[in-house]
């Protein structure tokens, strides 16, 4: 891991309120005086703006909790990640700088004290019921803290911290649900909090857990992605590090020996005590599906600390959300894939919002007739993932551009030569109790490749990417928006 990164300054933010200062700044932030109802109504709200790609959202007067403020919808378009990620705002941009910040993390540092423990709570006096939660679809069997915390927990075997985005449901004011985190331990992520959690109860012991809310936006993006494990313990901190151009700054909970980020809003502290389970769910999912468990794990709260007036961020799932899985998970997937496979002659590895966990479009530098079908087939055979429909393109492609990606599907892909039954996978893994949409377990690969094919395509008609990218370095020069 890199302490710094050459010719590159920290983002112009240190935690998620000066993030929304800097969103409100550039006026991508909307603020709502009207009062509102944690109880749907501010899930509707949400939705609609993601779908009319709208702006952040920052509730100021939530029905039952007056001057609480509740967040949402604030990492959502192309122009707020451009902040996000202190690039230009466009896909290219922001994606090089994803794959730049995961090759090279930045070590975090540990803090004696941080502004998340301006208030402790004891185990006493807890109640969960502190900040506006809202109920966010309308067959959600309750209402759930997880849809943007961090579940951090160590692993029993090596000691390393691991940081997830799990389901988490309120069940009573100490006490919540938790379902999630369940990959084993040889998956190409590494473990997850629910291995760990597992792995104790194998030994009859509880498992230490902190549920980080109001993270500055870079770590809810690493919470959510695959990061790969390393040989030095380094995960989601250090690769929101990478990003930051800081190390991410940690102090150690009241109640156990976890690390959580010094500057979020609040850290929810607990056990999860081995054997216990309790319903959890339904509640919707992006898979465009709801999702339950009827054996999830159970967290019994120890401790809460927080900023003096916490602010609550979350957001709704639905199969477009507050969250840019297709430039974060594309990202750190790609550096897998390219590690896991060999192929060093993949340029870009990108999936479609449309395709979610089932499709992949790869552009690479075709070296033979047969290379196209060795990508797909590496992907399928040696990824460790259950990609099912994979489109291998040109290098020239941009993968981003679904419209480009379909002409060359049309223009170059013969369905009897260039289209080909995927692999048939095994069906999913459920543990005792999950309840979620199935996916069909085959897909199919199509190599819309034009080089190296019987067929004599014309050059392509495109400016050429050296052409491109003087114009874009001079692009504010001519006062284009």
């Amino acid at each position: 891991m890199d302490a710094t990164l050459p010719n590159r300054p920290a983002v112009k933010y240190k935690d998620l309120r000066e993030y929304l200062d800097l969103l409100e700044s550039k006026r991508l932030l909307h603020r709502i005086t009207a009062s509102v109802d944690p109880h749907l109504e501010i899930g509707a709200i949400a939705a609609r703006s993601l779908e009319r790609k709208g702006p952040a959202l920052w509730f100021e007067n939530v029905k039952g909790y007056e001057g609480m403020p509740f967040v949402t919808n604030i990492i959502s378009t192309t122009q707020q990640l451009g902040a996000t990620f202190d690039t230009e705002p466009n896909e290219e941009a922001i994606h090089e700088r994803v794959v730049d910040g995961m090759d090279r993390r930045i070590p975090s540092v540990t803090l004696p004290t941080g502004p998340c423990k301006e208030v402790v709570i004891g185990a006493a006096d807890v109640d969960i019921d502190l900040i506006p939660t809202p109920l966010w679809h309308e067959h959600d069997g309750g209402r759930y803290l997880g849809t943007t915390a961090g579940i951090v927990t160590r692993d029993p075997v090596t000691g390393f911290l691991n940081m997830g985005a799990y389901r988490v449901m309120i069940k009573d004011k100490k006490t919540l649900s938790l379902s999630g985190g369940l990959r084993g331990r040889n998956a190409s992520s590494g473990p997850g909090g629910g291995d760990h959690v597992l792995e104790n109860e194998a030994r009859n012991q509880p498992t230490p857990v902190a549920i980080v809310m109001g993270m500055d936006p870079l770590l809810t993006l690493a919470n959510g992605s695959p990061v790969r494990p390393s040989d030095d313990g380094s995960m989601e901190y250090e690769a929101a590090g990478g990003w930051r151009g800081a190390p991410t700054e940690l102090v150690k909970c009241e109640t156990s020996d976890l690390l959580v980020p010094a500057h979020a809003e609040m850290v929810i502290e607990g056990i999860i005590p081995p054997h216990a389970r309790t319903e959890e769910g339904p509640h919707g999912e992006s898979t465009g599906f709801y999702g339950e468990n009827k054996m999830a794990f159970v967290v019994e709260i120890t401790c809460i600390t927080h900023r003096r007036n916490p602010v609550t961020y979350g957001l709704i799932c639905q199969r477009v959300e507050d969250y840019p899985r297709q430039l974060l998970r594309s990202g750190s997937l790609q550096s897998r894939i390219i590690q896991k496979t060999g192929f060093t002659n993949i340029r870009q590895v990108y999936f479609p919002e449309v395709g979610r966990h089932g499709m992949l479009i790869v552009s690479a530098k075709i070296r033979d007739k047969e290379d196209p079908r060795r990508i797909m087939n590496g992907i399928w055979e040696d990824s460790g993932e259950r990609w099912r429909w994979i489109i291998v393109v040109d290098e020239d492609c941009n993968v981003r551009d679904w419209d480009e990606v379909m002409w060359r599907v049309v223009s170059a892909a013969d369905p009897d030569h260039d289209v080909f039954p995927g692999k048939i996978h095994n069906a999913p893994k459920r543990n005792r109790g999950e309840v979620d949409f199935d996916p069909p377990r085959r897909g199919m690969g199509i190599d819309a490749t034009m080089r190296f094919k019987d067929a004599k395509f014309p050059p392509v008609n495109k400016v050429s990417e050296p052409i491109m990218a003087k114009v874009v370095a001079r692009w504010k020069e001519y006062g284009l928006p």
